[in-house]
């Protein structure tokens, strides 16, 4: 199997005048909103950080009281609407899981429309935050959510010896993805939408790097092997854990650890009969 190597699709950087092109349909759109009774419209995104490619989607957030979400197309541009509301917005300012994308995201957003100064409270609260008032809660989120993903690292061993390599594929994916977002909050990680995996693969030595481009069958390998990466992904996160973990937590993980030892990639799973083709 070689490496996968993604194509090129001419997205190019957006020049001046499609930059131009989309401010002038997100002021457009702001205005129906407001009309419409929300209380503000930000611009967020690459198109308001300045690092939109010609295909980037607007990215449009508005303060309303229904959330809801609204995806077409205008003006030549894929249009992504969240509707949320206030006391929403700034509950995900203070959630554990949702501080490190939406903390940046609120400090380069553009606001385009805010009559009563709702975008520009929660611009402000973006710009004051300080990890150290969530600490206690974003390592309980860190154990959590260890504990959680654990179970399904387990679930991922017992597919790939029964031979459901759809299923182990699937359970595969999954954990990698997830561990990426319990790493950025131990390590109090700020990133970009479509960043978290390259941003938390920085990481000295580059060990995170190869066993997630392992994990996600992108570095040539066979199918246990990139099952074995992701399990083995789980293992380096659980060793190099910032956030302190109780004793029964530390039980429970090690029994998660010790549950998989005869997992993929070893040679009782590299039977015809225990692993996929």
């Amino acid at each position: 199997m070689s490496p996968v190597r993604v194509p090129d699709r001419s997205n190019r950087p957006a020049t001046p005048e499609r930059y131009a092109a989309a401010r002038a349909a997100a002021d457009a759109l702001a205005r129906c909103e407001i009309e419409r009774g929300a209380s503000a419209v930000a611009l967020a995104g690459s198109w308001a950080r300045g690092d939109a490619y010609r295909h980037s989607d607007l990215d449009l957030w508005v303060v309303a009281a229904r959330p809801g979400r609204a995806l077409f197309v205008r003006d030549s541009f894929l249009v992504s609407v969240a509707r949320k509301t206030a006391a929403g917005l700034r509950a995900e300012l203070r959630d554990p899981a949702l501080v490190g994308q939406v903390v940046p995201a609120w400090r380069e957003v553009r606001i385009l429309a805010d009559p009563r100064g709702v975008a520009a409270r929660l611009r402000e609260r973006a710009l004051r935050f300080r990890w150290g008032p969530i600490s206690t809660p974003c390592d309980r989120c860190v154990a959590r959510t260890m504990l959680e993903w654990g179970e399904e690292a387990v679930k991922l061993t017992r597919l790939v010896a029964e031979g459901h390599a759809e299923s182990a594929a699937v359970q595969r994916n999954l954990l990698a993805n997830a561990l990426a977002g319990i790493v950025a909050v131990d390590r109090r990680m700020f990133y970009h939408e479509n960043g978290l995996w390259e941003a938390v693969g920085r990481d000295p030595g580059g060990r995170w790097h190869r066993l997630q481009r392992r994990a996600l069958g992108l570095d040539g390998g066979t199918f246990l092997a990139s099952c074995r990466a992701a399990l083995d992904l789980y293992g380096l996160t659980l060793d190099t854990l910032r956030a302190p973990l109780r004793a029964r937590d530390r039980a429970a993980l090690a029994a998660v650890r010790a549950s998989w030892e005869r997992g993929p990639g070893t040679r009782a799973a590299e039977r015809p009969s225990a692993g996929p083709p």
